[in-house]
């Protein structure tokens, strides 16, 4: 696997671009700040719009159960907690990617 990091408080348009730039087959994005429901959409969005939408997408950080639910509806592949292991993180890009 190759990791590109972009860094922190990349907007989705940021995101989007790189992950079409780089031609990835995953999107990780970690958020502590609350903002999932705001940004993980406009990355979703973007992707449809830009006709991206294999890309699939992963998401960890402090997200509710309901808000977790919610992402996976608009498809959000996995959502890791605090404390989620690199073996479960690894394992599921592996099986998005096999899915592909």
């Amino acid at each position: 696997m190759e990791v590109i990091y972009l860094g922190l408080r990349q907007s989705p348009e940021a995101i989007v671009d790189a992950a079409i730039e780089e031609d990835a087959d995953v999107i990780g994005i970690s958020l502590l700040s609350g903002a999932h429901m705001t940004l993980i959409p406009q990355v979703l969005d973007l992707l449809k719009e830009r006709k991206a939408s294999d890309i699939r997408v992963l998401a960890g950080g402090i997200i509710p159960d309901a808000d977790a639910k919610r992402l996976r509806k608009m498809g959000v592949k996995a959502i890791y907690g605090p404390g989620s292991s690199l073996e479960a993180i690894i394992s599921a890009v592996e099986e998005s990617n096999k899915e592909q």
